[in-house]
């Protein structure tokens, strides 16, 4: 038992140190990669083709919502071009095609923009 407890302690302390070792920029480097992973992750359930999806010109919007480009494959087999998208969440994933436009500029301007 006392063998575990110093294990588990040495973790972490570890763990603890190499937070500690990383700079303010690396965490916000992580936390930025982090969210566009969630990002890709949550455009792909909405697309016929998940496998398909390329993304560029992505970047965390000023109220932290992942934005970004998607360009996906349709029903036919083409891909269809690069779309805006924005990620709040899971239920709150919107590319441009699924609104209005005026609805989606509206949306991007205030998270992403």
């Amino acid at each position: 038992m006392k063998k575990l407890s110093a294990v588990w302690l040495a973790v972490v302390v570890c763990a603890s140190l190499a937070a500690c070792g990383k700079s303010e920029a690396q965490r916000q480097q992580e936390s930025a990669a982090t969210m566009t992973s969630l990002g890709e992750k949550y455009v792909k359930e909405k697309i016929l083709e998940p496998s398909s999806a390329q993304f560029r010109n992505q970047f965390i919007g000023k109220k932290g919502a992942p934005c970004g480009e998607v360009n996906a494959k349709d029903a036919f087999g083409a891909y269809i071009g690069f779309q805006r998208y924005i990620s709040v969440a899971r239920d709150l994933t919107l590319l441009a095609q699924d609104v209005a436009p005026a609805e989606f500029e509206a949306s991007w301007s205030q998270l992403c923009r």
